[in-house]
């Protein structure tokens, strides 16, 4: 029996994220709380608008298979601690770490700013 997932269900758990993230925090170590994504390890964020196609997410077609979440560019991302980037990640802004991704590392500065480059969160097809 072959397996199976629609891609109406793969966008459901996209969604779940793209309507609920509106801060992408850039971190110096990986979190896995929403504390260490929004203040331990965070060096600075930025404010995303949320929704599929309503702004800074979108659902598209993966780029093998299923299905996947773009976020746009982001730039001019404030930094208030100096230290160096290593992950990305993805939260509320007040209680809950969605995802976490990883990013090319670099030395941040206090008071400059950063850019967050475009980046996929793909679901494949059921195999």
């Amino acid at each position: 029996m072959a397996k199976f997932v629609p891609d109406a269900t793969i966008d459901a758990m996209l969604d779940v994220i793209a309507d609920n993230v509106d801060e992408i925090n850039i971190c110096s170590t990986q979190p896995t709380t929403f504390a260490e994504a929004n203040a331990t390890y965070e060096l600075g964020s930025v404010t995303v608008t949320t929704g599929d196609g309503g702004g800074d997410w979108t659902i598209a077609n993966g780029d093998t298979s299923g299905r996947k979440l773009t976020l746009g560019e982001q730039t001019g991302v404030s930094i208030g601690t100096s230290g160096t980037a290593a992950h990305i990640a993805g939260t509320n802004g007040t209680d809950t770490l969605y995802f976490v991704t990883t990013c090319t590392s670099q030395a941040v500065t206090s008071g400059n700013t950063a850019t967050i480059q475009t980046f996929d969160i793909e679901i494949q097809d059921a195999a």
